[in-house]
């Protein structure tokens, strides 16, 4: 290990090593070698001890910084699902009723929704996705929601409405086919707009 590098001689060392060393650490050298001529280092002023311990170094280095991608993910993850807590709380949003009607020769999937204002401020608007999966919670397809009428606080109101239907689309055809008792109805909020101008999102 307290040998410097040699190109010549790097396939005898090398070798050498490997029956005297754990795995795993030669593993990180073999990679830090091949790392640091990527950048262009001179190996050969440097012993394969040397090497090894740069490996270790940029091995911390590299754990401490996925480390706090991982924090910053769940941060993230946290105040994400938080968001989506308060507004599912403020308004919830059901499809009670899916069918399929032909119309000027076009076909559409309809869908009838209720939507329940659980604050106690009037809602101007409401927009967000209804995700359709199936019982495995594997998504069937997704649809945006937006809804600009007037919603009492605590009241509840219908909504109809209705996609165009490609029987050539594999997500199409298997919502059509589906009831809902045998999917899940997925209802993500983005945004509500009150009556009063002031917003949640």
């Amino acid at each position: 290990m307290n040998k410097k590098f040699n190109e010549d001689t790097a396939k005898e060392d090398i070798q050498g090593l490997k029956t005297k060393m754990d795995s795993t650490e030669f593993m990180l050298l073999a990679g830090t070698m091949i790392r640091l001529k990527f950048q262009d280092q001179k190996l050969e002023t440097m012993t394969y001890s040397e090497i090894l311990e740069k490996g270790k170094r940029w091995k911390i280095e590299q754990e401490e910084i996925e480390e706090e991608q991982r924090k910053l993910a769940a941060n993230a993850l946290e105040v994400e699902n938080d968001r989506t807590r308060r507004l599912s709380e403020s308004v919830l949003v059901s499809c009670f009723s899916k069918g399929f009607t032909k119309y000027d020769y076009e076909d559409y999937i309809t869908y009838k929704f209720v939507i329940q204002n659980k604050t106690d401020k009037k809602i101007r608007a409401i927009k967000g996705s209804v995700t359709f999966n199936n019982l495995f919670d594997e998504t069937i397809k997704s649809l945006n929601l937006v809804y600009d009428q007037s919603i009492d606080a605590g009241m509840e109101v219908t909504y109809s409405a209705q996609t165009d239907y490609n029987q050539f689309t594999d997500s199409d055809k298997a919502l059509k086919n589906k009831d809902l008792k045998d999917m899940k109805i997925i209802w993500k909020p983005e945004k509500i707009i009150f009556e009063d101008g002031s917003t949640l999102e």
